[in-house]
């Protein structure tokens, strides 16, 4: 057996152990004023519900970097106080961009029957039977959240893979408490090879970036992708690589489809900002000062370890997913997540096909020598109470 596809069957079942969810760079309550015409839900709603969550949906970090990488004009050194660049239509970067920078927190959804029996508040059954989406379900979508959350302490959320002691998970539940946890630059679990996690992130990086470069269709099914990460997760599916960014929104009318490729190209910088926050992966503390191969860019700190959230402390874990956590290295140089999602934006520009960014993108996930297996890493990890005789 092919070592990675034995790194695979052993993840599978350290599924059982993925307790806890992935949160990521922090982003906005509201999106752009493009997306806020696809709800009818009032801002007012939104932001109350995003103040219930605390953690997660709070504040447009990822959006600021990824404007700052479309060079929204900010002095370096300024950083910290100057929050120009975090507007939610600053205009550098499109609304279809960040649209898909959000899309790896927020992805629409449908929820198989007996699934959407959630009681919020009082309310019960606040979900209704249409997709759902963060801006057009605010409740819905936290009571799931929510539920997901204190779930995920026993079992495993998973879609395709039905492991021991494993629940059925919707796009949204999976990717920040299953086994989709990759879209945030995190492992699925803890002890998993640095190898495997790289392995998926990367798979996932070349999906959606074939996407973005019109190698990979809308219409195409992603059963029939030749790709290992998307088989194993989306493979017992019907779902087209339209319904995975748009599903309920492939109307002409909103302007989503004719921007998919922008959308899948916001995706990638998503998971590519994540792997830049500490309590997502580990990183060397110095740079190396070598160049990637066959690129003009300079070669980011190396990945020591991808983090496992589930045994971290929330909010240690939020602290460093926070805009001051971002902001902290600007007095000496640009926050690496800054400087990559440039090169990015460079190369997007360029028309580069996979076969090109794969280069850069296997050097920005390239590993230490002192790599070891994920684990909830020492800064974050959560003490626990001490057994009372």
């Amino acid at each position: 057996m092919k070592f990675s596809k034995m790194l695979r069957w052993i993840a599978l079942g350290a599924l059982t152990l993925s307790w806890g969810w992935s949160a990521a760079f922090q982003i906005g309550p509201l999106g752009t004023r493009h997306e806020e015409r696809l709800t009818n839900e009032p801002n007012s709603t939104l932001a109350d519900i995003a103040g219930k969550l605390g953690v997660l949906v709070k504040a447009p970090v990822h959006e600021e970097i990824t404007h700052l990488g479309k060079w929204c004009h900010v002095e370096r050194t300024n950083l910290a106080t100057d929050t120009y660049c975090s507007g939610r239509d600053v205009g550098y970067a499109s609304p279809y961009v960040i649209y898909g920078v959000r899309w790896n927190d927020l992805p629409p959804f449908l929820l198989e029957k007996g699934q959407g029996n959630c009681d919020y508040m009082g309310r019960k059954n606040v979900c209704r039977d249409q997709t759902v989406r963060f801006s057009t379900q605010p409740a819905c979508w936290y009571c799931l959240f929510k539920d997901a959350e204190r779930k995920a302490q026993s079992k495993a959320i998973v879609g395709c893979n039905k492991v021991a002691n494993s629940i059925q998970g919707n796009l949204m539940t999976r990717s920040h408490f299953g086994d989709l946890q990759f879209l945030h630059g995190m492992a699925n679990a803890p002890d998993l090879h640095p190898v495997y996690t790289r392995a998926q992130i990367l798979e996932w990086l070349e999906f959606a970036w074939k996407v973005s470069s019109k190698e990979i269709r809308p219409q195409a099914q992603l059963k029939t992708i030749d790709n290992p990460t998307i088989q194993q997760h989306f493979g017992c599916t019907e779902w087209t690589v339209a319904d995975l960014y748009l599903l309920g929104r492939q109307d002409a009318e909103s302007g989503l489809i004719t921007q998919i490729r922008e959308i899948a190209f916001g995706s990638v910088l998503h998971t590519v900002q994540d792997s830049f926050a500490a309590a997502h992966a580990e990183r060397e503390p110095k740079l190396s000062g070598e160049r990637c191969e066959g690129t003009s860019f300079m070669t980011p700190a190396r990945i020591v370890e991808f983090h496992a959230y589930g045994a971290q402390d929330g909010a240690l874990h939020d602290h460093d997913d926070s805009r001051e956590a971002m902001a902290a290295v600007a007095q000496d140089r640009w926050p690496e997540a800054v400087e990559v999602t440039r090169n990015l934006f460079e190369l997007q520009a360029d028309g580069a096909k996979w076969a090109d960014a794969s280069t850069y993108l296997q050097c920005v996930f390239t590993l230490s020598d002192a790599r070891r297996a994920s684990s909830p890493g020492d800064a974050y990890r959560r003490v626990l109470a001490p057994v009372q005789p």
